[in-house]
Protein backbone atom coordinates (compact mmCIF):
# COMPACT_ATOMS: atom_id res chain seq x y z
CA UNK A 1 0.00 0.00 0.00
CA UNK A 2 1.50 3.33 -1.01
CA UNK A 3 1.42 5.92 1.72
CA UNK A 4 2.31 9.55 0.94
CA UNK A 5 5.00 10.60 3.39
CA UNK A 6 6.29 13.88 4.73
CA UNK A 7 10.06 13.80 5.30
CA UNK A 8 12.35 16.19 7.05
CA UNK A 9 14.59 17.94 4.53
CA UNK A 10 17.86 16.09 5.28
CA UNK A 11 16.36 12.63 5.23
CA UNK A 12 14.31 13.42 2.14
CA UNK A 13 17.53 14.38 0.33
CA UNK A 14 19.26 11.20 1.51
CA UNK A 15 16.39 9.00 0.34
CA UNK A 16 16.29 10.75 -3.03
CA UNK A 17 20.05 10.23 -3.47
CA UNK A 18 19.82 6.55 -2.58
CA UNK A 19 16.97 6.00 -5.04
CA UNK A 20 19.01 7.80 -7.70
CA UNK A 21 21.94 5.44 -7.03
CA UNK A 22 19.62 2.44 -7.30
CA UNK A 23 18.32 3.63 -10.66
CA UNK A 24 21.82 4.42 -11.92
CA UNK A 25 23.60 1.20 -10.97
CA UNK A 26 23.80 -1.72 -13.37
CA UNK A 27 24.36 -4.24 -10.58
CA UNK A 28 21.21 -5.99 -9.39
CA UNK A 29 22.75 -6.72 -6.00
CA UNK A 30 23.54 -3.07 -5.32
CA UNK A 31 20.19 -1.98 -6.73
CA UNK A 32 18.37 -4.21 -4.25
CA UNK A 33 20.65 -3.05 -1.44
CA UNK A 34 20.02 0.64 -2.18
CA UNK A 35 16.26 0.19 -2.54
CA UNK A 36 16.05 -1.81 0.68
CA UNK A 37 17.93 0.90 2.58
CA UNK A 38 15.71 3.61 1.10
CA UNK A 39 12.63 1.60 2.10
CA UNK A 40 13.88 1.31 5.68
CA UNK A 41 14.40 5.08 5.86
CA UNK A 42 10.92 5.72 4.44
CA UNK A 43 9.33 3.34 6.97
CA UNK A 44 11.26 4.99 9.81
CA UNK A 45 10.16 8.44 8.67
CA UNK A 46 6.53 7.32 8.42
CA UNK A 47 6.54 5.95 11.96
CA UNK A 48 8.24 9.04 13.37
CA UNK A 49 5.78 11.32 11.57
CA UNK A 50 2.72 9.41 12.67
CA UNK A 51 3.86 9.09 16.29
CA UNK A 52 3.48 12.85 16.69
CA UNK A 53 -0.28 12.50 16.14
CA UNK A 54 -1.35 11.80 19.72
CA UNK A 55 -4.87 13.04 18.93
CA UNK A 56 -6.71 10.62 16.65
CA UNK A 57 -10.01 12.04 15.46
CA UNK A 58 -12.60 10.05 13.54
CA UNK A 59 -15.64 10.58 11.40
CA UNK A 60 -18.54 8.31 12.46
CA UNK A 61 -20.76 7.26 9.55
CA UNK A 62 -18.95 4.97 7.14
CA UNK A 63 -15.72 5.21 9.13
CA UNK A 64 -16.28 3.62 12.52
CA UNK A 65 -19.93 2.70 12.26
CA UNK A 66 -21.53 1.08 9.23
CA UNK A 67 -24.60 3.23 8.68
CA UNK A 68 -24.59 3.34 4.89
CA UNK A 69 -27.56 1.04 4.34
CA UNK A 70 -29.64 2.74 7.05
CA UNK A 71 -28.82 6.24 5.77
CA UNK A 72 -29.53 5.51 2.12
CA UNK A 73 -32.81 3.71 2.87
CA UNK A 74 -33.89 6.62 5.07
CA UNK A 75 -33.17 9.07 2.25
CA UNK A 76 -35.05 6.92 -0.24
CA UNK A 77 -38.03 6.44 2.06
CA UNK A 78 -38.26 10.14 3.02
CA UNK A 79 -37.94 11.39 -0.56
CA UNK A 80 -40.71 8.97 -1.61
CA UNK A 81 -43.09 10.81 0.76
CA UNK A 82 -42.53 13.84 -1.50
CA UNK A 83 -43.22 11.80 -4.63
CA UNK A 84 -39.52 11.68 -5.53
CA UNK A 85 -38.02 8.40 -6.72
CA UNK A 86 -34.25 7.85 -6.35
CA UNK A 87 -32.33 4.59 -6.53
CA UNK A 88 -30.02 3.72 -3.63
CA UNK A 89 -27.06 3.99 -5.98
CA UNK A 90 -28.03 7.50 -7.10
CA UNK A 91 -28.38 8.53 -3.46
CA UNK A 92 -24.80 7.66 -2.58
CA UNK A 93 -23.77 11.26 -3.27
CA UNK A 94 -25.51 12.32 -0.03
CA UNK A 95 -23.13 10.34 2.16
CA UNK A 96 -20.93 12.34 4.50
CA UNK A 97 -22.43 15.80 3.89
CA UNK A 98 -25.10 17.92 5.66
CA UNK A 99 -28.73 17.49 4.64
CA UNK A 100 -29.14 20.86 2.91
CA UNK A 101 -26.02 20.29 0.79
CA UNK A 102 -27.27 16.84 -0.14
CA UNK A 103 -30.68 18.15 -1.20
CA UNK A 104 -28.99 20.70 -3.42
CA UNK A 105 -26.88 18.01 -5.10
CA UNK A 106 -29.99 15.90 -5.66
CA UNK A 107 -31.90 18.92 -6.97
CA UNK A 108 -34.77 17.70 -4.77
CA UNK A 109 -37.74 20.00 -4.19
CA UNK A 110 -38.90 19.48 -0.58
CA UNK A 111 -40.28 21.62 2.24
CA UNK A 112 -38.59 22.96 5.36
CA UNK A 113 -39.77 19.98 7.40
CA UNK A 114 -37.70 17.51 5.38
CA UNK A 115 -34.85 17.27 7.87
CA UNK A 116 -37.19 16.57 10.81
CA UNK A 117 -38.98 13.92 8.76
CA UNK A 118 -35.63 12.38 7.83
CA UNK A 119 -34.56 12.15 11.48
CA UNK A 120 -37.87 10.57 12.45
CA UNK A 121 -37.73 8.10 9.57
CA UNK A 122 -34.16 7.07 10.38
CA UNK A 123 -35.53 5.23 13.43
CA UNK A 124 -37.11 2.73 10.99
CA UNK A 125 -33.65 1.66 9.80
CA UNK A 126 -31.22 2.69 12.57
CA UNK A 127 -31.06 -0.79 14.12
CA UNK A 128 -29.04 -1.85 11.05
CA UNK A 129 -26.08 0.32 12.15
CA UNK A 130 -23.12 -1.53 13.71
CA UNK A 131 -19.41 -1.01 14.33
CA UNK A 132 -17.24 -2.09 11.42
CA UNK A 133 -15.46 -5.37 12.29
CA UNK A 134 -12.47 -4.72 14.52
CA UNK A 135 -13.13 -0.99 14.96
CA UNK A 136 -14.41 -1.07 18.54
CA UNK A 137 -11.58 -3.34 19.75
CA UNK A 138 -8.93 -1.07 18.20
CA UNK A 139 -10.51 2.02 19.75
CA UNK A 140 -10.55 0.44 23.20
CA UNK A 141 -6.92 -0.62 22.83
CA UNK A 142 -5.76 2.81 21.68
CA UNK A 143 -7.60 4.51 24.52
CA UNK A 144 -5.86 2.23 27.03
CA UNK A 145 -2.56 3.01 25.27
CA UNK A 146 -2.92 6.68 26.13
CA UNK A 147 -4.03 8.23 22.84
CA UNK A 148 -6.54 11.07 22.86
CA UNK A 149 -9.50 9.96 20.79
CA UNK A 150 -12.12 12.26 19.30
CA UNK A 151 -15.05 12.36 16.91
CA UNK A 152 -16.06 15.07 14.44
CA UNK A 153 -19.31 14.19 12.71
CA UNK A 154 -21.80 15.87 10.38
CA UNK A 155 -24.61 14.51 12.54
CA UNK A 156 -26.56 16.94 14.70
CA UNK A 157 -26.71 16.40 18.46
CA UNK A 158 -30.34 15.30 18.29
CA UNK A 159 -29.38 12.59 15.80
CA UNK A 160 -26.39 11.58 17.84
CA UNK A 161 -28.46 11.26 21.01
CA UNK A 162 -31.17 9.28 19.25
CA UNK A 163 -29.12 6.88 17.16
CA UNK A 164 -25.56 6.65 18.49
CA UNK A 165 -26.13 6.62 22.24
CA UNK A 166 -26.37 2.81 22.16
CA UNK A 167 -22.68 2.61 21.16
CA UNK A 168 -21.53 4.24 24.46
CA UNK A 169 -19.04 6.40 22.58
CA UNK A 170 -18.55 8.77 25.53
CA UNK A 171 -16.69 5.94 27.27
CA UNK A 172 -14.18 5.83 24.42
CA UNK A 173 -13.80 9.39 23.11
CA UNK A 174 -12.52 12.43 24.98
CA UNK A 175 -14.51 14.86 22.80
CA UNK A 176 -17.37 14.48 20.33
CA UNK A 177 -18.06 17.39 17.96
CA UNK A 178 -21.44 17.46 16.21
CA UNK A 179 -22.67 19.55 13.29
CA UNK A 180 -24.42 22.13 15.45
CA UNK A 181 -21.24 22.87 17.42
CA UNK A 182 -19.96 25.00 14.53
CA UNK A 183 -21.40 27.40 11.96
CA UNK A 184 -19.46 25.86 9.07
CA UNK A 185 -19.29 22.17 8.21
CA UNK A 186 -17.01 19.76 6.38
CA UNK A 187 -15.16 20.29 4.08
CA UNK A 188 -14.68 23.67 5.78
CA UNK A 189 -11.93 23.31 8.44
CA UNK A 190 -13.97 24.90 11.25
CA UNK A 191 -15.18 21.61 12.87
CA UNK A 192 -11.63 20.29 13.22
CA UNK A 193 -10.25 23.62 14.38
CA UNK A 194 -13.03 23.66 16.97
CA UNK A 195 -11.93 20.20 18.11
CA UNK A 196 -8.30 21.34 18.45
CA UNK A 197 -9.33 24.43 20.43
CA UNK A 198 -11.59 22.50 22.81
CA UNK A 199 -8.94 19.80 23.27
CA UNK A 200 -6.20 22.31 24.02
CA UNK A 201 -3.99 20.99 21.25
CA UNK A 202 -2.62 22.10 17.89
CA UNK A 203 -3.56 20.81 14.43
CA UNK A 204 -0.08 19.37 13.80
CA UNK A 205 -0.58 16.93 16.68
CA UNK A 206 -3.82 15.57 15.19
CA UNK A 207 -4.86 13.16 12.47
CA UNK A 208 -8.43 13.05 11.15
CA UNK A 209 -9.64 9.77 9.73
CA UNK A 210 -12.72 9.51 7.51
CA UNK A 211 -14.17 7.75 4.49
CA UNK A 212 -15.15 10.60 2.18
CA UNK A 213 -13.34 13.25 0.10
CA UNK A 214 -14.98 15.90 2.30
CA UNK A 215 -13.23 14.39 5.34
CA UNK A 216 -9.83 14.56 3.65
CA UNK A 217 -10.42 18.11 2.40
CA UNK A 218 -11.48 19.19 5.89
CA UNK A 219 -8.39 17.65 7.50
CA UNK A 220 -5.98 19.14 4.98
CA UNK A 221 -7.56 22.59 5.25
CA UNK A 222 -7.34 22.49 9.05
CA UNK A 223 -3.68 21.46 9.11
CA UNK A 224 -4.48 17.98 10.44
CA UNK A 225 -2.92 14.89 8.91
CA UNK A 226 -5.56 13.11 6.84
CA UNK A 227 -6.37 9.41 6.79
CA UNK A 228 -8.75 7.64 4.42
CA UNK A 229 -10.35 4.34 5.44
CA UNK A 230 -11.08 1.72 2.82
CA UNK A 231 -12.29 -0.96 5.23
CA UNK A 232 -15.88 0.04 4.42
CA UNK A 233 -15.46 -1.24 0.83
CA UNK A 234 -16.90 1.99 -0.59
CA UNK A 235 -14.27 2.18 -3.39
CA UNK A 236 -13.75 5.87 -2.58
CA UNK A 237 -10.26 7.03 -3.58
CA UNK A 238 -8.75 10.32 -2.50
CA UNK A 239 -5.23 11.14 -3.74
CA UNK A 240 -4.88 14.03 -1.27
CA UNK A 241 -5.04 11.72 1.76
CA UNK A 242 -1.79 11.48 3.74
CA UNK A 243 -2.48 7.92 4.87
CA UNK A 244 -4.68 5.04 3.78
CA UNK A 245 -6.04 2.45 6.23
CA UNK A 246 -7.41 -0.77 4.75
CA UNK A 247 -8.32 -2.20 8.17
CA UNK A 248 -8.64 -0.86 11.73
CA UNK A 249 -5.53 -2.89 12.60
CA UNK A 250 -3.49 -0.76 10.17
CA UNK A 251 -3.60 2.04 12.73
CA UNK A 252 -1.65 -0.09 15.19
CA UNK A 253 0.91 -1.13 12.58
CA UNK A 254 1.66 2.47 11.68
CA UNK A 255 2.11 3.37 15.33
CA UNK A 256 4.42 0.37 15.66
CA UNK A 257 2.20 -1.14 18.38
Amino acid sequence: MFLPIVHNCARHTLISNIIYLAQDTKCDTYRKLYLNYALQLIELTTKEKLMQYNHIVFDLDGTLIDTENAVLKTWQYTLETYGLDYSLENLRIVLGIPTLDALELLDASVDQDFENKWIQNYSKFSDQAVFFPGAEDILQFMKKSGFHLGVVTSRKKTEYESYFRKFNLEQIFNLIVCADDTLQHKPDPEPLLYYAEKSGTTPDSCIYIGDMPTDIACANAAGFASGLVTWNHSSVLEPDADYIFSSPEDLLKLYNI
